[in-house]
């Protein structure tokens, strides 16, 4: 266990108490990288990948998603719901209980903190839901979330915040009341917006609560102690904690690394327990000890800058799209299939496979003559006679790009002149994130296993929009989709917005790829929830 020193100056105590704690199979530390420093701990405003990491592990729901993917109890132990589906009664654990530390105490006046309640009870969940839908909050509330009844009139400020569908019933009871049934709504539950919150100490942070370690209270199975700022977090066991599943590590410490070269190395050295790979990374390792969990959670293909002066006009994308044949293409070694659209296979409607629904999106069909047509109509349109395309790349997809610029070039002719910029993996998306592209053959990657939050993220207030895109008719679509507690409807919506990506040549998503966690040897019990992005810890142990 040498090689889990971090620094040779160490006393030769610490030395033994790391041999003493990495010899029982349990109670250990567990060590897994992040790519960067969290923005917020408070789980109604986390979006970012560190926080919502942070969020899902220190903090438990009402219920949550087991390692099988299923909807299991959190700190509801069970839950009845009416026959018509419109009302959820969740009875919470007894036993469930805030972990406040000695610093985040101080933050509380003498009596309240002598006084305080340390159970998670049925109103910390209803004023986390009053925050979630709190429009000046700015939280990061799933849409499918807005089935509670009166959900859209409590953000628009039209009802008040104790008009929402969320009663506590008792100490111990909470009942949810939707607008209307949806089979989707427990999974929609297990979202950071729908953790609880304890009013009277999130009033005690005076408007930081979140933004350190000591200005949050949590629940779940472990509690965030510290923080080093670019260097790591420090999440330990939280021995308050009642769930029915034993937790296992003493501690879990995210280190912060953007350097995704490293991660191989450290995966196969025991530096790390566990982390996020990309299958080129993948297949970097020798060590065939290492397992992995796979998600098909992206889509490789090639993405417009519709901010970008020359890629904003329709037909010049227009001349491009309709200039390639995917099928031409040879699948590259690292991806699964051709792509059947822009949304992969993680992606579901309710508990069913969207793309089950969807099939294979029409592509336009490859015409050289349309091609050509929507070329010299841009060239008008742009005043020019002649450009030049940038394509940014990751390197290892080099080929491939230039496999697609020789059937532009050979359908487009002279007059449309392509560069090529292959880059790391962490430069391309970057570049993408910051709009400094033409064109980019990227990867869009699913947050969450929904559907139409992966649409979503392509509307003009989009969190990644790849695209650059602003189209009042694609965001009108989404909206209503995203209002929508109709399968029919949602599916059919999903449906258009995909074609209207392609109709518009916003996209021409060309492969499916899969994304991993690795475990290193002899470690187990780690898992992925949200499409394979955010690890969970609990049940990880090292054999």
């Amino acid at each position: 266990m040498i090689k889990r020193m971090f620094s040779v100056a160490l006393s030769l105590l610490l030395v033994l108490i790391l041999f003493s704690s990495c010899s029982s199979g349990e109670g250990e530390d567990l060590y897994y990288p992040v790519f960067k420093d969290p923005v917020s701990f408070d789980p109604q405003i986390a979006s970012d990948n560190a926080s919502k990491i942070v969020v899902f592990n220190c903090f438990e729901g009402l219920v949550k998603v087991d390692k099988d993917g299923k909807i299991v109890p959190g700190v509801a132990e069970r839950w009845e719901v009416s026959s018509d589906g419109l009302v959820y009664t969740f009875h919470l654990r007894q036993n469930a209980k805030w972990y406040m530390s000695d610093s985040a105490k101080e933050l509380l006046d003498a009596d309240t903190a002598a006084n305080f309640n340390y159970r998670v009870t049925a109103e910390d969940f209803v004023y986390g839901f009053e925050r979630a839908f709190d429009k000046d909050m700015g939280a990061s509330t799933d849409s499918r979330l807005y089935v509670i009844k009166n959900a859209y009139d409590v953000y628009a400020e039209e009802k008040e915040p104790d008009e929402l569908g969320v009663t506590a019933l008792s100490t111990d009871t909470l009942q949810v009341e939707l607008s209307e049934p949806n089979e989707d709504f427990l999974k929609a539950l297990t979202q950071s917006a729908a953790m609880p919150c304890r009013k009277e100490f999130f009033e005690a942070t005076k408007g930081r609560y979140g933004l350190d370690p000591d200005k949050v209270i949590y629940n779940g199975p472990f509690y965030l102690g510290s923080w080093n700022t670019g260097v790591n977090l420090a999440l330990y066991k939280n021995e308050n904690y009642s769930g029915k599943n034993e937790v296992k590590p003493t501690a879990v410490y995210l280190y912060v690394n953007d350097n995704l070269e490293t991660r191989v190395d450290k995966i196969e050295d025991g530096t790390y327990d566990a982390c996020p790979l990309t299958v080129r990374q993948k297949s970097k390792v020798e060590n065939d000890k290492t397992n992995y969990i796979s998600y098909g959670n992206a889509t490789w293909g090639f993405a417009f800058n519709c901010a970008n002066e020359i890629m904003k006009n329709y037909d010049m994308r227009a001349a491009l799209t309709n200039a390639i044949n995917v099928n031409e293409i040879v699948l590259p070694e690292h991806c699964t299939s051709y792509a059947d659209g822009v949304v992969p296979h993680i992606c579901l409607i309710g508990n069913s496979v969207y793309r089950g629904y969807a099939g294979k999106i029409k592509y336009p069909a490859a015409d050289d003559t349309k091609a050509k047509t929507h070329l010299e109509k841009a060239f008008e349109e742009l005043e020019i006679d002649s450009v030049s395309i940038n394509i940014i790349c990751q390197d290892n997809y080099e080929n491939t790009v230039k496999l697609a610029v020789q059937k532009w070039q050979k359908a487009l002719g002279i007059d449309v002149n392509f560069i090529i910029e292959p880059l790391d993996e962490l430069t391309l998306e970057r570049r993408v994130s910051l709009g400094e592209y033409q064109l980019a053959f990227t990867k869009l990657t699913a947050q969450s296993e929904s559907a139409v939050a992966f649409l979503g993220m392509f509307t003009s207030v989009g969190t990644n929009n790849t695209f650059f895109m602003k189209s009042k008719a694609y965001d009108e679509l989404i909206g209503t989709t995203a209002e929508s507690f109709n399968r029919e409807e949602i599916i059919s919506n999903c449906i258009k917005a995909e074609r209207y990506l392609i109709s518009k040549s916003v996209v021409i998503p060309m492969f499916y790829e899969d994304s991993y966690v690795a475990l290193a040897e002899d470690v187990s019990g780690i898992y992925a929830v949200e499409a394979g992005t955010i690890p969970i810890f609990a049940g990880g142990i090292r054999k």
